[in-house]
């Protein structure tokens, strides 16, 4: 009656879901404290099959989020679109790729990281454990780059864990 619909009953079905967690900032440790992370994958544009081999669900949904840097470091908005393949009922692997907009620093000698465009690519794997119908956990590492369309392109890499409720 409330939350996702069961595991069996997800096939071809796809959910909206809200995460939230806490991300280890800058794993290269030029900018301190940790992020407090939330995020929305949603049905709306969302895509469904069954996956070959493994007899079990795969999803491309759309996504949008933001970190929050509890240091007053970078911060950041993001979008894009998350894979999720499920390895079993229980254990899925996720991966992600879309845009994000920063309130960090540009270039090399303002401090901190050296990000160089103010609009960057990010792109996020995970691997998680669905605990019931509703709820799940995962273990997520996400990095944002420019690729080197700006001078100066440190790049940031947070590391973490999300917890999940899909309905």
């Amino acid at each position: 009656m409330y939350g996702a619909p069961p595991l069996q009953a997800r096939t071809f079905a796809p959910y909206n879901e809200i995460r939230g967690g806490v991300l280890y900032h800058d794993t290269m440790d030029r900018e301190t404290g940790v992020d407090i992370n939330a995020e929305i994958l949603l049905r709306w544009g969302a895509l469904a099959w069954k996956t070959p081999f493994l007899d079990t669900q795969s999803m491309l949904r759309p996504h949008i989020g933001g970190n929050l840097n509890t240091a007053g470091d970078t911060s950041m908005i993001y979008a894009g679109y998350t894979l999720t393949i499920d390895l079993t009922d229980a254990l899925f692997i996720e991966g992600s790729f879309g845009g994000m907009a920063h309130n960090g620093h540009t270039e090399a000698g303002q401090g901190g990281l050296a990000l160089g465009c103010n609009v960057m690519f990010r792109e996020s794997a995970s691997a998680g454990y669905r605990i019931n119908q509703a709820w799940n956990v995962s273990a997520t590492i996400e990095h944002s780059s420019n690729n080197g369309y700006c001078s100066d392109n440190d790049g940031l890499t947070n590391v973490g864990v999300r917890v999940g409720y899909a309905f």
